[in-house]
């Protein structure tokens, strides 16, 4: 509502503890604007774990001074628009990253994940967002120990790749039954996977998880391999 929205962009300004260990904002009728003083307010606080929810059109949804928050560690992020991230940035705490139906295209997230020099676990769901935007999808992140990665059946993919030398705990829900290639590679330090797919070819996830100790597969479509 108008009011609560005029409530946060009075009070949040006020605000003068020199760190901000947690900041939800889950809101849809605000001008982007808003979203982005109140992010930027925050930046400067020193936040710790930052979510947003917020679903706009709008390229710049986040201040150039988000891509240099040296204090944020957690930061999830629903519906928003990263189609401008910059060539330069760093965030360099960041260890735990979680894109929900955000909107990107291959360049823009290759440049996001780039900043972020020790992400730990990271969770991408494509959902509806990205449906024309992204046909292929490239996740190089030397230290990634854990990753969770869905796709939807009626998206138009081509395919990815995944290469995660740190890799201990790998989630995959490929659930689009259109032809595409997934190249996944490099995996030699998991522990556990779970994979649940519908077209699929198995055979480059076999033979790059051959320190696994938990395995879990779901799929309607296996062939027996010679690996």
């Amino acid at each position: 509502s108008a009011s609560l929205w005029e409530f946060v962009d009075k009070n949040l300004p006020l605000h003068r503890a020199p760190v901000i260990e947690s900041l939800r904002l889950d809101l849809y009728f605000v001008e982007p604007e808003n979203i982005k003083r109140w992010v930027e307010i925050s930046v400067s606080r020193n936040v710790r774990e930052l979510e947003v929810s917020y679903n706009s059109n709008t390229k710049n949804t986040f201040p150039g001074s988000f891509y240099t928050c040296a204090s944020l560690v957690i930061l999830k992020l629903r519906f928003v628009n990263v189609m401008d991230v910059p060539s330069t940035g760093c965030l360099l705490s960041l260890k735990t990253l979680d894109l929900e139906h955000v909107k990107y295209h291959q360049e823009s997230l290759q440049r996001l994940l780039s900043m972020c020099p020790v992400l730990e676990e990271l969770s991408v769901n494509l959902g509806d967002a990205n449906y024309d935007t992204v046909r292929e999808f490239t996740i190089i992140v030397p230290s990634l120990r854990s990753l969770s990665f869905l796709t939807p059946n009626y998206w138009p993919l081509d395919g990815y790749v995944i290469d995660t030398p740190s890799l201990e705990y790998f989630k995959l829900e490929d659930w689009n039954d259109r032809e595409h290639y997934a190249e996944i590679r490099n995996m030699p330090k998991l522990k556990e996977a779970y994979v649940d797919v519908v077209s699929f070819d198995l055979k480059s996830l076999i033979r790059s998880i051959t320190s696994i100790k938990r395995l879990t597969i779901c799929s309607e479509f296996l062939q027996t391999y010679e690996c």
